[in-house]
């Protein structure tokens, strides 16, 4: 991957491109906000997010202070009915009352009346209490509505329990028009009351819950907000609403509290319900039991324990109840949940902020100015990686965040910064377009098409020069070939060239190389350039051996059209070379140079030597994956011009071609014979070589072998022999 930064032309290109798309995304993000397109998404997202925080006990942390009455299924068939029985509940407050608990709040409204005789049990029993709270329920309207009030000592109450805090900022609270209240007998009785107005949001997940619901010119605050100012001695009108921002509930001299209590909320005064554990955990004590349980004296102490000085919230969690919905911990609970949630959180102070407008605005700035940053560099790839980086980033945060009590709406950020990133993508592309059609048209016609590609990419490689790679470069000739031209007409042999020439330049490229330049019928090709590839030596010798298999299946037609049979020599080596844009400032030529290059061109012609078809240097054999081909060690030679030898080798084919049980004895011999020639043992050599050509009778390398063996005495070798050949001619 290239650090290089991108032209100056180019560069400014990517400013402009910034400096639109910027405040665009602002624009972009008013209108997710004004049309809530993203936020049920969000949510959802973070619903996972937060799920996986309490799964793994990084969620707020539970009060021990909050107790759970439940009325179950089992509660209803304890008592044989399928109403509840205000006489018989009677007991569970008489219980409560005698166990010391500090509160007790219902999640159920006793709307209509009972017998008489049962409504003044259950009253009597609620005196008992020493704080009792007996909710209601109001409708909630975005707009400004009066109130429908009505005669009756509920009615009555309510107004006394309405407050006015302290107000800050564009007020758009939640307005209520009628109400669902307690029966008068029990408002009567009641100590304090509040609403337990839940709705759900627009995916029907119970996510948040209006702290304070406007009546008429005053404020009711939930159950759970009423009942904790009560235990904290804090009035309601000393609070601070900061709407769209925070409810603030100050330390008063007098009040239990050591600190403030700072709230988060949206514009209407929502507060995020962290509910601290999925409902399958928690563990109530049913109605039922309690009241089994009150029989025995030897439980008594543990409901003692269990009770006293303790807010106890009562619901019913049975099969036909309607408060039960969705939460981000839970397809379906008791809603009952919210309340004891929200109370957890006021007790633990464990409340969850979620990221403002302008902090989402501030995030994108930032990730628009790191992939402008990335955009700066020659490479795309940097671009795209640091793209893919950013949004794995992003989802880091969100769990980063998720554990330090902060939401971060993944799925809106992630969206504006897509436009940013596909914006910049598709701005540059567009820009780009003109100057990359300028360099195609220029040069397409006259080197192939990896080159452009990269020119294309670098532009500024259009100038003389080059740089030092390790690459593989291959030389092919067609054997014989001033035989078969003497043999054809001129036009015959420029249609067979032709055709030679089409069908093994498709494999080179085909293969990842580029073709260098035609010498006639020569090929030379190259294998790692432009574009960096580590696999070039494999690459380049399955060329070779596909270009054979492919002389082999046009050979018959050929001779069929009355051509001659063709043959083809490969040379392979790999090593440094220079490889660049070389020649004059009027014409150049993208090409390689260097000993390494030379040695390719030897090989190729080695191949006559010993009626070979592939060849390769102990360099290439180096670089290539073992147990790729089929590969044997030919000779040690030194070319014209060289002093230092090289191991050359053969390739027969690939590890997945069959080898016949002759030619496997053939390599065999062969390969045994070579190793004994290097150690200087002829003897052994001689008869290995001999066993290869009785095998292969016509074998032009063991025949070789032989010969140079004969001449050769072990004792009067010099110290520094390699047994290397020395080629006289190129």
């Amino acid at each position: 991957m290239s650090f290089k930064f991108k032209s100056r032309k180019q560069i400014k290109i990517v400013l402009l491109l910034e400096a639109g798309l910027l405040p665009s995304v602002v624009v972009l993000l008013l209108l997710f906000e004004m049309f809530g397109v993203l936020s049920s998404v969000d949510y959802q997202i973070l619903d996972w997010f937060y799920a996986q925080a309490i799964q793994h006990d990084y969620g707020p942390a539970r009060s021990s202070q909050i107790v759970y009455v439940t009325i179950t299924d089992d509660s209803y068939a304890y008592f044989g009915k399928n109403i509840l029985d205000r006489e018989e509940m009677a007991p569970v407050n008489e219980a409560l009352a005698q166990f010391g608990a500090a509160a007790v709040a219902y999640d159920i409204i006793f709307a209509h009346p009972s017998t008489s005789q049962a409504d003044q049990r259950f009253a009597d029993s609620l005196q008992q209490l020493r704080v009792v709270y007996l909710p209601l329920t109001l409708d909630q309207l975005p707009s400004v509505q009066s109130f429908q009030w009505q005669e009756g000592v509920a009615y009555e109450r309510l107004r006394t329990q309405l407050c006015q805090p302290h107000e800050r900022g564009m007020a758009r609270p939640f307005y209520a028009t009628h109400a669902l209240m307690q029966l008068d007998d029990f408002a009567e009785v009641a100590s304090h009351t509040g609403h337990i107005s839940a709705s759900s949001d627009p995916d029907g997940v119970y996510r948040h819950i209006p702290l304070f619901l406007k009546v008429d010119t005053g404020y009711l605050p939930t159950l759970a907000l009423a009942m904790f100012l009560d235990t904290v001695r804090v009035p309601c009108a000393a609070l601070t609403v900061d709407w769209g921002s925070t409810i603030t509930i100050p330390a008063l001299l007098g009040s239990t509290l050591t600190h403030e209590v700072v709230i988060p909320i949206d514009a209407h005064g929502r507060v995020w319900v962290p509910y601290p554990q999925v409902w399958g955990d928690v563990k109530p004590m049913t109605i039922h039991r309690l009241l089994q349980d009150l029989e025995d004296a030897d439980i008594r102490g543990n409901l003692q324990e269990f009770f006293e000085n303790k807010l106890v919230f009562i619901g019913d969690t049975s099969t036909g109840a309607t408060d039960i919905g969705p939460t981000p911990l839970d397809q379906s609970a008791p809603l009952i949940t919210m309340h004891t949630a929200l109370m957890n959180a006021l007790l633990t102070h464990s409340f969850y902020r979620q990221w403002s407008f302008w902090e989402v605005v501030g995030l994108l700035g930032v990730l628009g100015v790191l992939i402008g940053l990335a955009a700066l560099f020659q490479a795309r790839m940097m671009l795209y990686v640091t793209g893919v980086l950013l949004v794995l980033g992003l989802i880091a945060l969100t769990w980063v965040q998720c554990l330090h009590f902060a939401l971060l709406p993944i799925v809106t950020v992630v969206s504006g910064f897509a436009y940013l990133f596909f914006g910049l993508v598709l701005g540059l592309e567009v820009a780009l377009t003109r100057e990359q059609a300028f360099i195609r048209n220029a040069f397409a016609k006259y080197v192939s098409e990896k080159v452009v590609n990269e020119l294309l990419l670098h532009p500024e490689l259009l100038h003389l020069g080059g740089e030092e790679r390790v690459l593989s470069v291959m030389f092919t000739d067609i054997a014989d070939f001033t035989t078969l031209s003497e043999q054809m007409a001129p036009h015959a042999l420029v249609r067979l060239l032709n055709a030679y020439l089409t069908a093994m330049t498709t494999i080179v490229l085909e293969e990842g190389g580029i073709i260098d330049k035609y010498v006639g019928d020569a090929i030379m090709a190259q294998f790692g350039a432009p574009l960096p590839i580590s696999h070039h030596a494999d690459l380049a010798v399955r060329t070779a051996l596909r270009m054979q298999r492919r002389l082999e299946e046009l050979r018959p037609q050929w001779i069929n059209q009355g051509w001659p049979e063709v043959h083809c020599r490969v040379g392979i080596n790999t090593g440094p070379m220079v490889v660049g844009n070389i020649g004059s400032d009027q014409v150049f030529n993208y090409t390689v140079i260097g000993d390494a290059v030379n040695l390719a061109s030897r090989l190729e012609g080695a191949n006559k030597h010993y009626k070979t078809m592939v060849m390769i240097s102990e360099f290439t054999y180096n670089a290539l994956p073992p147990g790729l081909f089929h590969t044997r060690l030919l000779d040690v030679i030194r070319v014209k011009g060289k002093s230092q030898a090289v191991k050359v080798y053969e390739v027969y084919g690939t590890m997945s071609d069959p080898i016949l049980p002759e030619d496997l004895q053939y390599y065999q011999a062969y390969t045994a014979g070579f190793e004994a020639y290097l150690t200087r043992r002829f003897d052994m050599a001689r008869a290995q070589f001999t066993m290869a050509l009785t095998v292969r009778p016509t074998d032009a390398a063991a025949r070789e072998m032989l010969e140079r063996i004969a001449g050769l005495d072990a004792e009067k070798l010099p110290d520094d022999w390699d047994g290397a050949m020395t080629f006289e001619t190129k």
